[in-house]
């Protein structure tokens, strides 16, 4: 066993690398996937209530992260829900702290989490083989990616077998949810529309096609981020903050660190415009800094993507898609939204950071509605 598996793998930085398949290396076995993913969250989202599904989703990552300080691990947020995976050691603390965030997501957002789990190993003596990479966002931020079915399949195993799943325990300790942070504005679309994209390809040539098609008409990533420092802005909503409170206090205490994160957000905007250095580092590159740590685009058998367009290269993409769906290459799901949200993950104010990123209105949640179709339809017909 290595609780430095995931710590030692080398990254890439070009995210085109993610679909060559001598990338990837088998898991270790001795790692334990846990999923947890919000039941009904179409549902909650239809509600107006995708900020809450968001939370829980963020919740979820750093509970565990938390617990883990000690090591490294990898994880993918999903936009309502996540995964994660983690050594034989820490799959108790991993465990209690998942179900922790089950219970706080019931009790306080009204929210049902499924939480389940299953060794590495289990998978592959079920033929099921889990296969990773690195990929190097900054150096603040590796992100994992997974390809070749076996998330998509542990995943399935897992959600369609009540035993994988736990429900929540007596006398459960209190989670840490340190680090969470939802302290900015929506952030309206640097074009005319902000998307959010899932794609799922037998081929990864297609994939490929697909990225240089939305690079050729849309920009690289850096231009068809959402996230873009002009657009950024803390926000004085008490309202909004009230989200990450509720994540980390009760009842009147609750009120109070909402208040806090007010003030906090007064004095971060004043650092940012008076390019108060600290340190090193200078409050005036901190939303470039955000911006270069961002969780826009992703692969864990399914391409996830969340982009700025405008309307006309929205249509065409479209267009592009309904052809190669037509020609059974993809299937895939849109969702439109005319801005982006960011639930964050902030362990170093200048340093240890990730932004996940979804468009607003259901984003990732909402586009698996339309892909799940596709899938389903595919199936029969190949059937």
């Amino acid at each position: 066993m290595s609780l430095n598996f995931w710590r030692d793998i080398p990254a890439y930085i070009d995210f085109n690398t993610s679909f060559d398949a001598n990338t990837y290396i088998p898991f270790d076995p001795s790692w334990h996937l846990f999923i947890a993913d919000i039941q009904g969250s179409t549902k909650a989202i239809q509600e107006g209530r995708y900020k809450d599904v968001n939370m829980v989703g963020a919740m979820s990552i750093v509970a565990v992260l938390n617990v883990c300080q000690d090591i490294e691990i990898p994880f993918v947020f999903g936009g309502d829900g996540a995964s994660l995976l983690v050594p034989e050691a820490y799959v108790e603390q991993a465990k209690t702290a998942l179900l922790g965030t089950k219970a706080k997501s019931e009790q306080d957002f009204d929210l049902h989490l499924r939480v389940g789990s299953i060794a590495v190993q289990a998978l592959n003596d079920k033929g099921i083989d889990l296969l990773v990479a690195k990929h190097e966002i900054s150096n603040d931020y590796k992100q994992a990616i997974f390809y070749g079915g076996g998330m998509s399949k542990a995943d399935a195993l897992i959600k369609g077998d009540a035993s994988y799943c736990y429900d929540i325990p007596d006398d459960l300790p209190e989670v840490d949810f340190s680090g969470l942070e939802c302290r900015w504005q929506d952030i309206p679309s640097p074009k005319e529309e902000t998307l959010s994209l899932l794609v799922f390809a037998d081929n990864p040539k297609t994939y490929k096609n697909l990225l240089s098609y939305i690079a050729k008409h849309m920009g690289g990533y850096t231009q068809r981020n959402p996230v873009q420092e002009k657009k950024l802005n803390l926000s004085l909503s008490f309202s909004q903050l009230a989200h990450e409170a509720k994540a980390k206090a009760k009842g009147f205490k609750r009120v109070i660190l909402t208040k806090k994160l007010w003030l906090a957000n007064i004095l971060g905007i004043i650092l940012m415009k008076l390019d108060a250095k600290l340190d090193d580092s200078s409050w005036g590159q901190y939303k470039n800094q955000v911006m270069h740590t961002t969780d826009a685009e992703k692969f864990d058998d399914i391409l996830r993507m969340t982009f700025a367009a405008n309307t006309q290269e929205r249509m065409k993409l479209e267009k592009y898609l309904g052809k190669k769906h037509k020609q059974g290459e993809l299937c895939y799901g849109m969702h439109i939204t005319n801005r982006a949200l960011m639930t964050c993950l902030v362990f170093e104010r200048m340093g240890s950071q990730v932004h996940f990123v979804d468009a607003a209105d259901g984003g990732y949640a909402m586009a698996s509605i339309g892909l799940k179709k596709q899938l389903k339809e595919k199936s029969c017909e190949t059937a």
